[in-house]
């Protein structure tokens, strides 16, 4: 595998302009945990918490904006795969690449009557005594089609070749939009989805579009008639959860002016609102609203969309917002990015207004560097590109990556790099890794340096002195050229 040489201007095939752009122009501030990755653009994030890990999986936008280059507006029209992330942490991320889905308009996945996939859901149920993965996504507006796997990363197939909820499906024909689907599995093991969205011009009080369904067993599917959920001023985005004995449908509000509205809850513009039950299908009742809008946070105004998960046992929301586009300087808007807030559940179950942040939310464990570690794990990153591979690619010299509240209570004698091939004429004697500690350039400490060479597998010697801290965040520095692949502390 060859990468992009950044020191003589050559582009190999592996690595886009795009790309390019994303390491060169995306950021975020040290202190700030939000977007949860900056080289890649995503929206529409649903979660799975699976044993110790967070997985977040996202409409690809950056399938979008390889094709627009962003001089054009994202129109969503080229996605047919979606990302996936991981973390353990909440702070430090792993970009564990892309899942193929839709198999028309270029795709190369297994839903091949399928021409697009957004917007997915995620849900995990034990079949047969084995745990198997649930990848619900819409194909447009148009259906939503599921496709499963063994692993939470895949592959995923699709196991009915058809779409599970369309246009023929009962009380379906009238939805305006049959996407954003959300999944629920409950604690008797019974699952439900819960999708749909848009509305006439003079339905914009009452859409009446949005439904709910069990599903059987196998969770490929549906159990019984689609139900109507009469959500105020719906517009889009359904999310489901179910806390303590009680059910709530989030959703977001369209974007109609309110002025003319006869209804009393005049839910605002583009917001999270909410319903409970005390029955997963309903009837709902309406609340009130949880999420503003991204642009009251941060004035980048779009969409709105959510997953609202918990995870040792704290509740957090996930959403979208249209921030990173700016800093990076498109053209062209509607390219989104990945955040995580802290979620409150007031005493009483009602929903309080919740806060957006580009702070996120706080480390909940630290981070074990003593196993292998793929490279495209961090918590911040500048200058490096995430190959389609999954290596990583430094495209100037001073390219850096940060892990942060790294344990090393174990000693730090040792790392150990695993790369990918090197450039045709090899490493150079300039090209190297930096390994520093608590901050980075002049304010950091260096603890060693890896001088690259031909081989593979490089070992470099560590000096962790009594004074350091011994839960620190972790610099890699590069100069020249490499391309990493996994990493490992000794």
């Amino acid at each position: 595998m060859f990468f992009f040489n950044s020191l003589n201007g050559q582009t190999m095939n592996n690595i886009s302009e795009m790309q390019k752009l994303m390491a060169e122009k995306s950021f975020k501030m040290p202190n700030e945990n939000n977007p949860i990755m900056t080289h890649k653009f995503g929206a529409d994030p649903a979660v799975l918490v699976h044993e110790d890990t967070v997985y977040v999986y996202s409409t690809n936008d950056m399938q979008q904006l390889e094709f627009t280059k962003g001089k054009e507006p994202n129109g969503y029209n080229k996605i047919n795969s979606l990302n996936v992330f991981c973390s353990k942490d909440l702070v430090n991320w792993t970009d564990c690449g892309v899942v193929d889905i839709a198999g028309k308009n270029g795709g190369k996945g297994d839903a091949k009557w399928a021409s697009n996939s957004w917007a997915p859901a995620i849900a995990c149920k034990k079949i047969d005594g084995k745990d198997k993965f649930f990848l619900y996504f819409a194909d447009s507006g148009n259906g939503i089609g599921v496709v499963v796997s063994d692993s939470p990363v895949g592959p995923f197939v699709d196991p009915i070749k058809k779409p599970l909820i369309s246009r023929q499906t009962p009380t379906c024909a009238e939805v305006n939009w049959l996407f954003d689907p959300a999944v629920f599995v409950d604690t008797d093991g019974k699952g439900y989805i819960y999708f749909g969205g848009g509305h006439d011009e003079d339905k914009y009080e009452h859409p009446k579009t949005a439904r709910c369904v069990a599903l059987k067993d196998n969770m490929i599917e549906i159990d019984g008639i689609p139900q109507v959920i009469d959500a105020p001023f719906l517009f889009e985005d359904s999310g489901i959860n179910k806390i303590g004995d009680t059910y709530y449908y989030t959703y977001c509000t369209n974007w109609i002016d309110r002025k003319n509205s006869t209804d009393k809850d005049k839910m605002p513009i583009a917001v999270i609102g909410y319903m409970t039950s005390k029955n997963p299908l309903g009837p709902f009742e309406y609340k009130g609203y949880t999420l503003e809008n991204p642009a009251t946070y941060f004035g980048a105004s779009g969409n709105n969309h959510h997953w609202i998960f918990n995870f040792k046992n704290k509740w957090y929301i996930a959403y979208h917002t249209q921030t990173l586009e700016k800093t990076v300087g498109l053209e062209k808007g509607g390219y989104r990015a990945l955040f995580i807030d802290n979620f409150n559940v007031n005493e009483d179950g009602s929903l309080p207004i919740q806060k957006g942040t580009k702070e996120g939310v706080a480390q909940v464990v630290s981070f074990n560097p003593y196993d292998e570690i793929p490279a495209a794990t961090f918590a911040t990153s500048r200058n490096v590109v995430v190959t389609d591979s999954q290596t990583l690619v430094p495209v100037k010299n001073g390219a850096y990556i940060c892990i942060k509240g790294v344990d090393l209570s174990k000693g730090a004698k040792e790392i150990e790099f695993t790369f990918a091939k090197a450039v045709k004429r090899g490493f150079r004697s300039s090209d190297s890794i930096k390994v520093m500690i608590n901050n980075f350039g002049a304010n950091g400490t260096v603890i060693g340096e890896a001088k690259l060479n031909k081989k593979v597998v490089l070992n470099c010697d560590l000096k962790l002195s009594e004074s350091d801290s011994k839960v620190c965040d972790l610099y890699f520095v590069f100069s020249g050229n490499c391309e990493l692949q996994s990493w490992k502390m000794k």
